[in-house]
């Protein structure tokens, strides 16, 4: 496992290389975006974290399985990845700790905007979650808002506990919503935003036509149960072209789900 993380960041120039590299990539980064951008799945990426983190993304997603007889989280889709899987701490967790050490509290200097990290456990709640929260607890600076108003935001998504026993957990973490729960207003406090699969309500997959009036019509009705409760919409498993993201900005939905951080960046920063 160090060997293989040691090698990584050869080819990556080594760390203190790399986060100036993209420390000048956030430099160019003019403009507002109009929606919130959802890096999906960024661990797949051929640089994971600071693709996405150059682009100034709203949120970052990981998944994790607990590691057998260690403390250890590892970063992976599927199971048969986990032999030659980087942890959690190297790809997600020790970079984020360095860059709020060098940008003054912040996940990018003299920006206010707040980084979400989105954590997919994919390993039964009991251990993972409890890993993650000792892993967080030792950086309050950098992952407790009521420590650092800047603080990473962390939402648990996957193996999450039931809405009954979210205070059960420390109010630095929140979890990830379902549009079907009817969540008690202390439990709605604690979802950070609601996600559901595009593909169980529209086959649409973002080509030159257009959504069907129909589909639209079910879009529109989730956005607006969502909007209802306070918390804003992602819909993964959803469509990743141009027409996709300008379609579902008109749709109102609030966080654009993406393989492409870098082209989703440019097309709202530009339009």
């Amino acid at each position: 496992m160090l060997r293989r993380f040691s090698n990584t960041r050869s080819v990556f120039f080594g760390r203190a290389g790399l986060i100036f590299f993209m420390a000048f990539l956030c430099s160019s980064y003019s403009g507002k975006q109009t929606v919130l951008i959802h890096s999906h799945n960024d661990y797949q990426k051929n640089i994971p974290f600071y693709r996405a983190y150059s682009q100034q993304v709203h949120t970052i997603e990981a998944d994790i399985y607990a590691a057998p007889a260690s403390d250890g989280l590892l970063v992976a889709h599927d199971p048969h990845e986990l032999d030659s899987a980087l942890s959690l701490d190297e790809m997600y967790l020790e970079p984020l700790i360095f860059l709020f050490g060098q940008n003054e509290g912040r996940p990018w200097r003299g920006s206010e905007q707040v980084l979400t990290l989105m954590i997919d456990l994919k390993t039964p709640l009991h251990p993972t979650i409890d890993r993650l929260i000792a892993k967080l607890k030792r950086h309050p600076e950098v992952f407790d808002p009521s420590v650092n108003p800047y603080a990473v935001r962390i939402v648990i998504s996957g193996s999450r506990p039931d809405p009954e026993a979210f205070g059960e957990y420390p109010r630095f973490i929140s979890f990830d919503g379902f549009i079907d729960v009817d969540y008690t207003p202390q439990q709605l406090e604690r979802v950070a935003f609601i996600s559901e699969p595009f593909f169980r309500y529209s086959k649409w997959k973002g080509g030159a036509d257009t959504l069907s009036a129909e589909d639209r019509q079910v879009i529109e009705s989730l956005v607006a149960k969502s909007h209802k409760t306070g918390k804003p919409i992602r819909f993964w498993g959803s469509p990743d072209t141009v027409n996709a993201w300008e379609t579902f900005r008109e749709l109102g939905i609030d966080i654009i789900n993406t393989d492409r951080p870098e082209a989703c960046t440019l097309y709202f920063q530009e339009h």
